[in-house]
């Protein structure tokens, strides 16, 4: 079996089945690879990614990674076999908490591995990123996390460290149809809807925005409330209970929508009329890109890579993220403001067109490929050449 020398058979692989931010800011790049490029897709199992992604054509498996009951030498095995059947000569890895797995069957075959780093570090993991032929870091608090908490020395990485900020086609954000999901939702046009969208998890901070949405009510008594999200693993679960809990405390039952995970992002952020986002840690939030592009005024935690991207020049509202009476404040003078909110509204605008448009991220990330690529072939790669 052979490989052509002009086609560069790449791996992407995804440790989730979801589709939250980073996988909907890669999808577009693999979109526009060229020609010359021939991807395969591995998930973690069934879910929505898979869905889209065989819907589109694309050749996809379920890898083993992060099966508790599969052993390191199975996973192992899994990938050798897939990566040799297939031929790859390149394996980009989505997440990099799960790089560590891959890199051994990379490494059986000299095949050149570039990994996503869409999180902040909290523990050393020198040993791990010395092996990595490529980082790319969605944000430079993500680059600082690297080196400080990470403990990677920045003179070892430097010539294969990339910072590009996650990006969206704006387009739909553009022009998205508010009355189909105020219908839905039984509200008139009118009425004021605060909203977030994330992961249901301890660290986005979803009980702050119920704790911020009881002192919103007292003050605006027709705000409505909206969450979108699916709880995330277990502890996600039992979070979201909690959550219901609380909002029967705060006396919201008839104030607070749980939406649930939503394809349809556009209309949900046409929707609203301010949105929060109190996470407790954030290297960059790409939804808050979709919100920036939709033109929805933003209240958002002041912390690692989030001011990276809203800014400090007035497309948003920045705030410590365990300060409900603060987050109150800033949404109430928002929501009965309507030339402070035109104004935010403007300046989001403008910063996610002149920032986060896909394209020129998208070829950014394309020639980091590229380079990793050419860097280990013809000579590195087992499957470069002709055989």
């Amino acid at each position: 079996m052979s490989t052509s020398s002009a086609e560069k058979r790449a791996l992407f692989a995804f440790t989730t089945s979801d589709l939250y931010g980073g996988e909907l800011s890669l999808l577009p790049v693999v979109r526009r690879l060229d020609p010359s490029w021939k991807p395969y897709y591995g998930v973690s199992g069934p879910g929505p990614l898979e869905t889209l992604l065989k819907k589109e054509g694309f050749t996809v498996c379920r890898l083993l990674l992060g099966r508790p009951k599969v052993g390191r030498a199975l996973r192992l095995l899994q990938l050798v076999y897939l990566l040799y059947s297939w031929r790859i000569q390149l394996v980009h890895v989505n997440l990099h908490m799960q790089a560590h797995l891959i890199w051994p069957a990379c490494s059986v075959l000299r095949i050149p591995i570039v990994v996503h780093v869409r999180n902040m570090i909290e523990q050393p993991v020198t040993t791990r990123f010395r092996k990595y032929d490529g980082i790319i870091c969605i944000s430079q608090a993500v680059r600082n996390s690297l080196v400080t908490e990470g403990k990677v020395p920045l003179s070892e990485i430097a010539e294969r460290l990339w910072i590009i900020p996650d990006g969206r086609d704006l387009a739909p954000f553009r022009t998205g149809n508010r009355d189909r999901v105020r219908r839905e939702l039984g509200l008139d046009r009118a009425t004021p809807l605060v909203g977030m969208a994330a992961r249901i998890t301890p660290v986005k901070g979803q009980d702050t925005f119920l704790q911020m949405a009881a002192l919103v009510k007292q003050r605006v008594p027709a705000a409505r409330f909206l969450l979108t999200g699916a709880p995330f693993l277990e502890e996600g679960n039992r979070y979201h209970q909690d959550l219901q809990a609380l909002v029967s405390r705060l006396g919201l039952q008839n104030d607070v929508i749980f939406a649930g995970y939503r394809n349809d992002m556009p209309d949900i952020l046409a929707a609203m009329d301010c949105f929060v986002h109190p996470s407790r840690r954030g290297a960059f939030v790409s939804v808050l890109i979709e919100a920036m592009a939709s033109g929805l005024p933003i209240v958002a935690s002041d912390v690692d890579g989030i001011p990276e991207c809203v800014g400090r020049d007035g497309a948003a509202v920045l705030l410590p993220p365990n300060d409900p009476g603060a987050w109150a404040d800033a949404v109430v003078k928002i929501i009965t403001d309507k030339g402070l909110a035109n104004h935010m509204a403007a300046r989001e605008r403008e910063r996610a067109s002149r920032l986060f448009d896909i394209a020129p991220l998208a070829q950014q990330t394309i020639e980091v490929l590229k380079t990793v690529y050419e860097r280990r072939s013809p000579h590195g790669c087992r499957f470069a050449l002709n055989t």
